[in-house]
């Protein structure tokens, strides 16, 4: 094998490039010669045939498109060393930040992990690099339960949250400790009002080019849960439906009775938290409350996270199978500490 050049030097990375991308016919589908750009579609393409979610699809392509085509998308998988590959994380991380650097992190991971799956590579060169840290960034904090009544009182007195009726999404954030992606895709049909129960079966995430979806399973297999919930919270959901099943099977939509984004309702709390009197506030504090308040009750962490839809892989079917029992007493807990309240 030979290369030729205008300069030696070029020459020899000419020829050293193509030792490194000898391909041999019994290989996989994938080949060494293959660039980062073609791998990372093909990788794309992958995650789309195992059903993964449209917001992790969204969160792989950015990186793909937005970062690693740009720069390294020209490198074949061959020249995809730990090194080439550590100068690219340092770079998006000194320019997009530690968020950025980790997506793209964890998309190479996937994308090489394919490579070598297809006999494209011996390793995966991911493993080599550095960590990266993610700066601790302000945390939101429980409300503490002698300050509930005072604060829910600003919210409802409050004139953007109202007019962005928001604040009784907060009030049923409060009782039932879900997400908000899940309370903004919680229907009807969702709800047993005779029972007192409500179930996670979806979540609203954005997708690119589509808007709100609703996303028709949840973000974990723990998150997809049975919540018996306080009397007053099924009050709440019951009264919204009548209130808006003429126009809607949502139980908190927009005010147009549209999917509600939850990226929108957080940029809500956010912008009226200082005039609350709480500079950290998020839907997350919502439910680190709702734990404060089962914690304080006595409660195990096994039952808090059976109520709130924790993951925790160390968890037995024992403690599975106790899951509805941990449950019921939680809402029991909620709705005598918020009685009065909501």
């Amino acid at each position: 094998m030979e290369r030729f050049a205008s300069t030696r030097a070029k020459a020899e990375h000419a020829l050293k490039r193509a030792l490194l991308t000898i391909e041999e016919d019994s290989g996989g589908e994938l080949k060494p010669s293959m660039t980062l750009k073609q791998l990372g579609k093909r990788f794309l393409e992958t995650r789309r045939e195992l059903g993964r979610s449209e917001g992790t699809i969204e969160t792989y392509g950015y990186a793909v498109t937005a970062h690693i085509t740009p720069r390294v998308g020209d490198l074949s998988v061959a020249e995809a060393t730990p090194e080439r590959l550590q100068s690219f994380l340092t770079t998006v991380e000194k320019e997009s930040g530690p968020g950025a650097a980790k997506n793209c992190r964890s998309t190479l991971s996937g994308m090489l992990a394919l490579a070598v799956r297809n006999g494209a590579l011996a390793h995966n060169p991911v493993r080599e690099l550095e960590r990266i840290t993610q700066r601790k960034q302000r945390a939101s904090t429980a409300i503490p339960l002698e300050e509930l009544s005072e604060f829910l009182k600003k919210v409802r007195n409050d004139a953007d949250l109202k007019r962005w009726d928001t604040v009784e999404l907060i009030e049923f954030m409060l009782h039932s400790g879900w997400r908000v992606a899940e309370v903004c895709a919680l229907t009807a049909d969702s709800v047993d009002f005779a029972k007192g129960t409500a179930s996670v079966e979806a979540i609203n995430v954005r997708v690119k080019g589509k808007g709100i979806v609703r996303q028709e399973f949840p973000k974990t297999e723990k998150s997809a849960r049975t919540t018996p919930l306080p009397p007053a919270a099924v009050t709440l959901l019951k009264d919204r439906h009548e209130r808006l099943k003429p126009n809607t099977n949502l139980l908190f939509p927009t005010p147009l009775m549209r999917l509600r984004d939850p990226s929108n309702t957080q940029r809500e709390i956010r912008d009226r938290r200082d005039a609350l009197g709480y500079p950290t506030l998020s839907t997350h504090a919502f439910r680190k409350t709702v734990a404060t308040i089962l914690d304080k009750a006595g409660l195990s962490a096994t039952e808090i996270a059976d109520y709130l839809g924790h993951e925790n892989p160390s968890m037995t079917q024992d403690v599975y199978m106790n899951t509805l029992k941990g449950a019921g007493k939680a809402a029991q807990i909620m709705g005598q500490q918020l009685k009065g309240l909501i």
